[in-house]
């Protein structure tokens, strides 16, 4: 297969639709072609085998999941699980497709089952019963994995706040033997939502690139190039770009100087990856150019990962945010009816991954300075410039609601650190005229913007943490669309009044801050900047395969 599938396109309005013990690499063919015939064979072991089993040290490689499979077995009173044929072959030819999900087929004792399960009616009664507690242990790990994830994500970010329903695993499994649909009810575990489905399209798609694409010579990290600068990378920079299809082939450069058309092509892949827009070669540009399709399909798999992260059900009403691709959307019974471009934390202060619910419109907000900006911002300004919080609309008080002259504070005690800061409603505060609140831990909210110019850029992480939204005044009043008494009409003349109101949202509406950076866009594949930088670890951690 040629590169011409690997096409970055442009962003789209996208959003409508425990670590592995093994890290070296996956070595087996696990998407679903090295399947086993079920043999019929019943395994002829009891419980005594099982309990003696259980005892030993040297089952496999080692259980994973050793105390869940011990209360397994002991709520079965230790009877054996696995005796049936069909069991053992539904759950292990569902095993073969782990691959499919971005996951290891070999971390699931995949490889010690299959000559097992090809050769059960050789087995004795000790390794038939090691054979059912292997299967056991291997089913409790894909379960877990295909429902929660294989990484638990509160280990790798602070901030996280996402709610998952509870799962009992093992009363699964013993609903599954009884009704013999492993396979099935495995399959249920998996998220559901329309961009997982569309990823595992992805991944199989980049399994076939990377299997068949050319090597080619890493570009050099250097110097920035600007639009008319001769640069010795030029010739390899055309090269990638004409093997991404984002340069015309009929047109190669007659030297090394970075030219009109050269730049053009780099603005449309810089766009292409939610990159900073300026047509200047820089060493994260160039970064995004040497990825290889073995590496995108890792980072596909990432993103299968987090989405097994997410709750199943977002709700039949609900805003979802993607925060590296800066897009919000409103999804009402499965179709997405409205979408806004937003504008996310930056790197320092990062928006945060959470779910929580709609509560209520501020119109005219005031801004109650949240500690950290307080404490980095607001703060270190006003004690180096006397009329800076003046010149801002801002008011001070304690912890009692009392107003403090700011020409009394000793900006140099720690008392300072307590005190309340609140920029009054008007046209520079920076909640602009409306705010959204869903109460969190995170103080986080979508809010108008005066800076409406910060839309017209691609990359768009310049936030403090907070997000905000291109058209709040419309998103809120689609938020209000159910009460009468709040129409479009009405919330441009209350922001007309300047007074700050207080608005409940009557209709429910979940409200999720998501984080991926691959998804399908009609057949194609799209990536977008890792803004954050968070892919590399999840990667990491799954482990490689080839």
């Amino acid at each position: 297969m040629k590169m011409n599938k690997w096409k970055y396109i442009a962003l789209v309005a996208l959003i409508s639709v425990v670590t592995s013990c093994d890290s070296g690499k996956d070595k087996s063919n696990n998407n679903g072609e090295n399947t086993i015939e079920d043999s019929g064979f019943e395994l002829e072991h009891t419980a005594k085998d099982i309990r003696k089993s259980l005892k030993t040290a040297n089952i496999g490689k080692g259980l994973h999941n050793k105390e869940q499979v011990e209360e397994f077995y002991q709520n079965r009173d230790h009877a054996p699980a696995w005796k049936e044929s069909e069991n053992r072959t539904g759950f292990f030819n569902a095993l073969t497709e782990a691959g499919e999900e971005g996951l290891r087929f070999s971390d699931y004792h995949g490889t010690e089952l299959r000559p097992l399960l090809e050769d059960a009616d050789d087995l004795n009664e000790a390794e038939a019963a090691e054979l059912d507690i292997l299967l056991t242990d291997a089913y409790l790990s894909y379960a877990h994995d295909l429902y929660f994830g294989k990484i638990d994500p509160k280990e790798l970010y602070s901030l996280w706040g996402v709610p998952k329903e509870e799962k009992d695993l093992k009363q699964l499994l013993h609903q599954s033997l009884n009704n013999g649909d492993i396979a099935k009810d495995l399959g249920d575990l998996r998220p559901s939502h329309q961009v997982y489905r569309d990823l595992k399209l992805a991944l199989k798609e980049f399994r076939e690139i990377k299997d068949t694409e050319a090597s080619f010579k890493k570009i050099a990290h250097g110097e920035l190039i600007k639009p008319g600068q001769k640069d010795d990378r030029i010739p390899a920079i055309v090269n990638r770009l004409q093997e991404l299809e984002v340069y015309p082939a009929e047109n190669p450069p007659r030297d090394s100087t970075y030219n009109d058309t050269m730049q053009n092509a780099i603005k449309d892949f810089q766009k292409n990856l939610g990159l900073q827009v300026d047509g200047v070669l820089g060493n994260s540009t160039i970064s995004e150019l040497n990825k290889t399709a073995a590496q995108r399909y890792d980072q596909i798999r990432a993103n299968l990962e987090r989405w097994r992260w997410y709750p199943r059900d977002l709700g039949e009403h609900h805003i979802l945010i993607n925060i590296p691709a800066f897009q919000l959307a409103v999804v009402k019974n499965g179709d997405t009816v409205r979408s806004h471009n937003v504008i996310a934390g930056t790197k320092a202060r990062q928006t945060p991954v959470f779910s929580d619910s709609l509560e209520y419109v501020v119109i005219n907000p005031e801004w109650h300075v949240p500690p950290t900006i307080k404490s980095k911002d607001v703060i270190p300004k006003a004690s180096q410039n006397s009329s800076y919080l003046s010149k801002n609309n801002m008011t001070v008080t304690d912890n009692e609601g009392n107003v403090i002259n700011p020409s009394n504070i000793d900006w140099s005690s720690s008392d300072v650190n307590s005190y309340n800061f609140v920029q009054r409603a008007g046209p520079s505060n920076p909640l602009g005229r409306v705010k959204i609140i869903y109460p969190n831990q995170h103080l986080i909210y979508l809010h108008d913007t005066p800076a409406k110019d910060l839309f017209s850029q691609n990359q768009r992480a310049e936030s403090s943490g907070c997000v905000r939204v291109e058209n709040a005044l419309d998103l809120s009043g689609y938020v209000l669309s159910s009460q009468e008494d709040w129409t479009q009409e009405k919330i441009h003349e209350a922001v007309a009044t300047g007074k700050t109101q207080q608005v409940q949202i009557n209709q429910p509406i979940r409200v999720h801050h998501f984080y991926w950076t691959a998804w399908r866009a009609g057949d194609k594949t799209v990536f977008t900047g890792d803004i954050y930088e968070l892919d590399e670890e999840i990667i990491s951690r799954l482990g490689t395969v080839n």
